[in-house]
């Protein structure tokens, strides 16, 4: 059944910075109509999702750093623009502590696939901004997930805006040092 299977990615690569964190490039087809895009197929992935999420942000509106240690997400831009923040927090993880940042759009595809253990936050750089993504967990709320400080100083991301708008819980968030997932 799969031998004729059509990849709709670029490219797959693994980080380098990021253990298990893979960046592909989606291939859509263009014509004088517009674009369609593949964002996920299982041949691709190889992975089992169970919820997809969209999250709708105004500019300059900061969501998360936010993860657990069981949920793998794959990330997309539907929309707009949006500078993302992945943080591994994984305790026994040889990249623990690390970060990487993409700048994601819709004008060039691409996914993003965070393991579970790693923090996640968003910067929407547009007027609007629609960020996608697959939940390899169903979401059991903000108390079953660690919300880090977006501005802590331990790990630094340079976000693109230092006065984003956040929420009462990103505001309230804890600091990355001794954090363990």
């Amino acid at each position: 059944m799969y031998e004729n299977h059509i990849s709709f990615l670029k490219n797959k690569e693994e980080s380098q910075t990021i253990k298990d964190l893979v960046v592909a490039d989606l291939d859509p087809f263009e014509d004088d109509r517009g674009q369609i895009w593949t964002l996920y197929n299982t041949q691709d992935w190889n992975m089992r999702f169970v919820e997809d999420k969209i999250s709708i942000s105004t500019h300059n509106v900061l969501r998360g750093l936010h993860g657990d240690k069981t949920t793998w997400k794959l990330i997309g831009c539907l929309s707009g623009s949006f500078f993302l923040a992945v943080v591994d927090g994984r305790e026994n993880s040889p990249t623990y502590g690390n970060i990487e940042t993409f700048t994601l759009s819709a004008q060039k595809p691409q996914l993003i696939l965070v393991p579970a253990g790693c923090l996640n936050g968003h910067l929407c750089l547009t007027d609007q901004c629609i960020f996608w993504y697959k939940w390899s967990e169903y979401y059991n709320g903000p108390k079953n997930q660690v919300t880090i400080r977006w501005d802590d100083k331990d790990i630094n991301i340079n976000w693109p805006y230092s006065s984003p708008i956040i929420s009462e819980r990103d505001a309230n968030g804890i600091d990355f040092k001794g954090l363990k997932l």
